[in-house]
């Protein structure tokens, strides 16, 4: 039977940026939350598209990637610049420790062959009370070898 890891891999993650405590109070999910169920502060893993390839690892195996669409979401009281430059700054600490959690365990407990962070991008606005918001999106890579 063949394994698909992504699922295995997710959930890890998830479950060890849950387990950090500077993470408490923080919305950590493996699928999009609406901005009404988020909170102020969330990280949310939430699509994922996945391209397998043949490759000679052995009989009938495949090397798989897989990229994450991951987003985290900061909002702060205020309409003025130190409102936002907190939501950024707060939006930052928690892309650092998604970062840092693959970084402690690339494996995600030997789920992938590894997981890593890359790329991101910063909108920064204003939520529907008025407060302002800081929306930084990036990607989470896993590759792990898949075999029967």
């Amino acid at each position: 039977m063949v394994t698909i890891p992504w699922h295995a891999a997710l959930c890890t993650l998830v479950d060890r940026l849950r387990a950090r405590p500077e993470l408490a109070g923080v919305t950590v999910t493996s699928g999009a939350v609406d901005p009404d169920n988020a909170g102020p502060e969330s990280i949310q893993l939430h699509s994922l598209e996945e391209n397998l390839e043949w490759r000679q690892l052995g009989p009938a195996a495949l090397e798989g990637t897989a990229t994450v669409t991951a987003l985290v979401w900061v909002v702060r009281a205020g309409a003025g610049e130190d409102a936002i430059r907190a939501a950024r700054q707060r939006a930052d600490e928690l892309r650092r420790i998604v970062v840092e959690t693959l970084m402690d365990d690339p494996t995600l407990g030997q789920t992938v062959q590894v997981a890593w962070a890359s790329g991101a991008t910063y909108d920064q606005g204003v939520d529907a009370n008025g407060n302002r918001a800081c929306r930084v999106t990036f990607q989470v890579t896993m590759e792990a070898w898949i075999r029967r």
